[in-house]
């Protein structure tokens, strides 16, 4: 149960603009009411009504939750008032039992819980031991441990034993499993699961014409494999080098439009291989180019009728080399801010069309763009906020203008971010040459292309503002 709430509870946190964008309620109106109750008692059991609300409620206390910067313990209370007092016990055992580092303890804490709760299935615990004992290089306890787990606890069990960082370990995993695909009548579920392990065991040591043999082997155990499955089998047949074989795959998942990096960078490559005398990235960034004309009609006829007007609060970043700059700084100009982080998977796949954008008003003096990295994980330092974006800008030849903005030390708040009332992000602002917000968007379309041609027609048109 409290497995299930914390996912749950995650799940709404990484989730944070389709949440919004996809309620009947006004969730983000909501939020900004809740925000300005400045009365604590009033706050309070306002929250408290709300914990024990709906799923729409529990979203909303989530935004509140986050843009509050609560604390583990203060989650734990809340996931804690919709459980029941039969519930709560169990979790408190079950605490104990994460937090616990001694592998006797825990293994002392699990049959405790055995006991006193025998209805319930102890199976992800067993596979978390296995992991915790494959981690301490007692490969035979973490067998053990796995043997007591079962269906999708099984999966995880050799999964968890999969990514542990150990050579010996996943060199005794890879001749278990080997001896485990010889049994006879081995149900065909565990050894799909046996073959995607080894596999991936492969793939950590880039041995990827291995990996793909079994990518192979495990599609055709299943009449029906994924595409998600074929495309990663396309990946692998150009990461180990056979790009002819892989390009025709690879090209129809281009021109479906993939957002996916690891396809086009593949892709990049195999088209190289296959076409020696041209240019791939010119011939990427015409496909790009092309899709956004396309687009560009849809955006024709726009008219500004999601355009806002709200002054922009005053602010100040960090650049890159640690200058402070602030709205007075861009005066007269069109900006065009992006709120974003590098553990944010909506914001990186939002780059390559802001690049797009980037690229078009490069020459054009009027419209300035700032991509803010906010919301850094807590403890993280400006030089190591700055290092890690300016190097995933470079692995993916981004040229974007990059500035900081770091929480602020008593408030445990990320200063611009909170005057700008971002919550969640992508979140992507354009201020007019008269400081006024003329609009805020949310999120991620899922293409490339149209977000390039969407932002570039609001640019265009409040260009045209007086």
């Amino acid at each position: 149960m409290f497995r299930n709430l914390i996912i749950c509870l995650s799940l709404l946190i990484s989730c944070i603009s389709q949440s919004f964008a996809q309620n009947t309620r006004n969730l983000e109106k909501e939020l900004e009411e809740l925000k300005s109750i400045k009365d604590t008692v009033v706050l309070n059991q306002k929250i408290a009504e709300l914990a024990l609300g709906s799923e729409e409620d529990i979203k909303l206390l989530s935004q509140f939750g986050l843009a509050q910067g609560w604390p583990a313990s203060k989650w734990e209370e809340l996931a804690s008032k919709r459980l029941t007092k039969e519930e709560r016990k169990k979790n408190e055992v079950q605490n104990k039992f994460y937090k616990e580092k001694d592998l006797n303890k825990k293994i002392a804490i699990l049959a405790e819980m055995e006991k006193n709760f025998p209805k319930e299935k102890y199976g992800y615990n067993y596979a978390l031991l296995a992991r915790d004992f494959a981690m301490a290089g007692n490969f035979k306890k973490a067998m053990a441990c796995l043997q007591k787990t079962k269906g999708e606890d099984r999966s995880m069990a050799w999964a968890q034993l999969a990514l542990v960082n150990d050579p010996n370990i996943s060199k005794q995993l890879a001749l278990r499993i080997d001896q485990n695909l010889l049994q006879k009548n081995l149900p065909k579920a565990e050894k799909l699961m046996l073959l995607n392990v080894k596999r991936f065991l492969f793939e950590q040591k880039e041995d990827y014409k291995n990996a793909a043999i079994l990518a192979k082997e495990a599609m055709n155990l299943n009449p029906n494999p994924s595409q998600n499955e074929i495309d990663h089998y396309n990946i692998l047949l150009s990461k180990s080098g056979n790009y002819r074989a892989a390009f025709p795959a690879l090209e129809k998942m281009i021109n479906k439009e993939t957002e996916d990096e690891e396809i086009k960078s593949e892709y990049k490559k195999a088209y190289q291989f296959m076409y020696p005398n041209r240019d791939a990235k010119a011939h990427l960034d015409s496909i790009g180019n092309s899709r956004v004309k396309q687009y560009e009609a849809k955006y024709k006829n726009y008219n500004g009728e999601n355009l806002i007007k709200e002054k922009a609060p005053e602010f100040e970043l960090l650049d890159v080399n640690g200058n402070a700059v602030s709205l007075q700084d861009f005066k007269d100009k069109i900006m065009v801010l992006d709120f974003w982080a590098t553990w944010c998977m909506p914001c990186k796949a939002a780059l390559p069309g802001m690049q797009l954008l980037v690229d078009k008003y490069r020459n054009d003096p009027e419209v300035k763009f700032l991509f803010i990295h906010t919301k850094e994980i807590t403890g993280e330092s400006f030089s190591k906020v700055r290092d890690q974006s300016l190097a995933y800008f470079k692995s993916h030849d981004f040229t974007l203008p990059l500035y900081i903005d770091l929480k602020d030390k008593d408030t445990k708040k990320n200063k611009v971010a909170d005057r700008f009332k971002v919550a969640g992000i992508p979140h992507k602002l354009i201020i007019d040459r008269n400081g006024f917000i003329r609009y805020s968007g949310v999120g991620f379309p899922g293409s490339t292309a149209e977000l390039a041609a969407e932002m570039g027609a609001i640019i265009e048109t409040v260009k045209k503002l007086n």
